[in-house]
This record gives structure tokens, sequence and C-alpha cells, in this order.
């Protein structure tokens, strides 16, 4: 089953450009945070999230197989070996897969439960609300205010409906000024995407420690972040900081890739104070410089990525060299047919599209070869990539027999020296 090989191949060279991302992230990270760049690294960090979720390498790499003779065209073909191993490997993630898509339902399932019993705010916390809102330069009526019984700490929720959850109980303006601001920035920022996203990519990639510590980077400067902004709104980090002190007597926060709370931990609190006020010491860096910056990560960040998925092709390229099957057949009469063209440069492996042949029937093909004089591989493969073939240099024919039902393609390797066109027929019975 060849899928199961691209299956793996796009899982694993998806987790290895996120990962290759995060480690660029990381090497430039303590450089630019030093020097205030929080603008530059907190979009990169989402950034990294669609590099682990989204096939690019495999997607471009696919795409110039087909076109290049580096690989000489079986990038990601598949042979007895490999088959086996990708067979085994699509078991063994998809169960952890299971497992993590349960947890994370069970999660969702306790969460809602604790907040579904809402009730809508008092009109004179909704006015003051509005009024936030506006400083913080959200839409008023966008996201909703309620209080709950069941949640110990203020806190956002809700993709596509976010709702403000907010303990019942009492508080001062100010207070309300620097919670409501607080989960209106994680709203602004987008966080609770960020978080969803980043609960996927732990689904996805479990196994890759780097998604791991991904998922901790998120969880932390989703926050840092948050604070950068609100003290800009507030005007006042010390107050700010103050009510956030005060959350933490409500023990027992709720952390969940499906809100964003005001506060997570006592230590964590400590970190994000230290953070800001070392952000408040630095210079805010010019615009052009940030733009040169930006380029100068970018650019080593996509050296880096084609780097190591160039290295990959060549790494399996090599795998399929030491693992091939194949079963060399006597030639029969030659003679000539149409039907079929395949172009084949010189030292690589060509493959036609697939066709289904029954156990116990015949598969023929016939044709010729333009240019003659070489030699040149044709016969057939199946789906596990074991390849029979025939050596010809003109015209050839030849019977092969199928001993198992499967589908099947057309194969080509020139080693002729030259270009070749190889036409003919190929049919079963």
């Amino acid at each position: 089953m060849g899928w199961t090989i691209k299956i793996m191949a796009a899982i694993l060279l998806t987790e290895l450009t996120g990962s290759t991302l995060l480690v660029c992230w990381y090497a430039v990270g303590r450089f630019l945070d030093k020097r205030g760049y929080l603008n530059i690294l907190y979009p990169f960090l989402k950034v990294i999230a669609v590099f682990f979720l989204v096939p690019v390498s495999f997607l471009v790499l696919r795409i110039a197989g087909h076109n290049r003779s580096g690989w000489g065209g079986i990038l990601f073909w598949p042979t007895p070996v490999i088959s086996i191993w990708a067979k085994v490997a699509v078991v063994i993630w998809g169960i952890g897969f299971l497992l993590m898509i349960t947890y994370r339902a069970a999660e969702a399932v306790r969460i809602c439960l604790r907040v579904d019993s809402q009730i809508c705010c008092d009109r004179e916390r909704q006015v003051l609300f509005e009024q936030i809102c506006r400083e913080a330069e959200v839409p008023v009526g966008r996201i909703r205010l309620c209080e709950s019984y069941q949640v110990p700490v203020p806190m956002i929720m809700g993709l596509f409906h976010p709702v403000i959850l907010l303990p019942v109980e009492e508080y001062t303006k100010p207070e309300l000024q620097v919670i409501l601001t607080h989960e209106l920035v994680h709203y602004k920022h987008m966080d609770l995407w960020l978080k969803a996203a980043a609960s996927l990519i732990l689904m996805i990639g479990w196994f890759n420690p780097f998604v791991w510590l991904y998922c901790s980077l998120v969880e932390r400067w989703t926050e840092y972040a948050c604070d950068y902004t609100a003290c800009e709104i507030i005007g006042d980090t010390k107050e700010y900081f103050e009510v956030i002190l005060k959350m933490t007597r409500m023990a027992g926060a709720i952390k969940s890739y499906l809100s964003a709370s005001l506060f997570e931990s006592t230590h964590e609190l400590v970190r994000r104070v230290g953070r800001m006020a070392e952000y408040q010491k630095l210079e805010k860096p010019r615009r052009s410089r940030t733009i040169w910056v930006c380029l100068a990560v970018f650019s080593i960040s996509f050296a880096s990525v084609m780097a190591v998925s160039l290295q990959t092709a060549a790494v399996y390229q090599k795998l399929y060299d030491q693992t091939a099957s194949l079963q060399e057949e006597s030639e029969t009469q030659p003679s000539w047919f149409t039907g079929i063209t395949v172009k084949a440069p010189d030292q690589t492996w060509v493959s036609s599209g697939l066709f289904y042949a029954e156990k116990g029937q015949s598969i023929m093909i016939n044709g010729s070869i333009r240019p003659s004089g070489g030699p040149v591989k044709i016969g057939i493969s199946n789906s596990d990539g074991e390849m029979r073939y025939i050596e010809a240099s003109s015209d050839y024919l030849q019977e092969f027999q199928v001993t198992e039902s499967d589908t099947y393609s057309f194969i080509v390797q020139n080693s002729s020296g030259v270009d070749v066109e190889v036409v003919g027929y190929v049919w079963c019975w």
C-alpha cells in the first residue's frame, strides 16, 4: 500500500519542517528578545504553527521529484522493506493520534460542563465593557460578557462566538479594566486560534519532542505578548500586575487549549513580571531595522528548511536503492504497438498511471524504445514497490503472471546514457 508511505512521509516531513523552524526561532530568540523584538518573535511563533500543520516540504519535494533527475524519479516510491516500515509506523501513529483526540475531547467536555452555567452581567459592567472594547479597538458586540459560578479565574472562550467569563465576585473598576483589557488583547492577538492550532499540532505530532516544546512556548508567549500590549493600553504596569497577583488566591486555574485565562501559576507570574520589566527598559526598535531583522530571520529559516528537505530526499533515495526488490525475467519475441508514451531522462526511474490486475491474470507489455541502443529496464511494479522487469534496447514484448491482486504501474529505468521515449501498449487478461 503506497499510500502509507506517502502519509508517513507527509507527517514526518511536516514535523521536520516545523521543528527546523522552531530551532531557528530558538537560536535567534535569545538575541532578539534581549533587544526588544517581541513584535517579530511572537508572530514568527504563529508562522511556525502553519508549517507544523501544512505539509509544505512534502508537496514541494513531490512536485520537484517528478521533474528532477537528481533523485532518480523514485522519491517516495515503495519498496517491500519501506512499505512494511510505513505500515507499522502508520498503525503506531494512529493509536497515539486516537489517544490524543480522546484526551482532548474529554478535556473539552470537562471545560464545557464547568462553564455551562452562564449568566449575563449587570448593565453597569456591560457599559464599562463596551467602553473598554472601544479603547482596545475591538468592535462592540463582537464578544459577550458573562459571569459563572463554575470558573475560578476570568477567561475568554470560543473561537467563533467568543465570551469572556468572570467568576461571580465583586470587582472594582480598575480591576475590571485590567481583567477585561487582558482578555480583549487575547482576542485581538487571536490567541485562542493559536492555542487550538497548537492542540491539533500536538495530536498529530505527539511523538515529536519539539512539538511539546512548541506548545509550552505558545502558552508562555501568548501571555508575554498579551501583557506587553495590555500594559500599553492601560498605561500602568504596577496596577496591571497587582490585579493579576490578586487572582493568585483563586487556585486551580483552568489550563486548556480552549481558553485563555488571566492567571496560570505563581511561578509563571513571576516570570511574566520579570519579562515585562525587561521590555520596559528597552528602546523600541526602529521600523527599518525591524524589517531587515525580519528578512534575515526569514532567510535563515528558509535556507535551513530547504537544506533539511533536500537532505531528507537524498536519504530516501539511498534507502530506496538499498531496499528495492528487482526480479529480472527473460525477454520474448519483440513486436510493436502504440498506446502509452513514457519519457525517461537518463539515469531515472519513471512510472505510468496505475491499473488493477487480479491474481491469475497476465499483464502484457509491448512496444519500442526511441532512440534504440542502450539498455533500458522495462516492466511492472505493484503497490509495495516490488518490481519485475526485462532489459531491452529497441523493441520489447513481455508477459508477466499476476501472483497477487493489486494495483500495478508500468515502469521504465533509463541507463542508456541518453534521454529516451518508450512507446507501446500494456493490458491484462
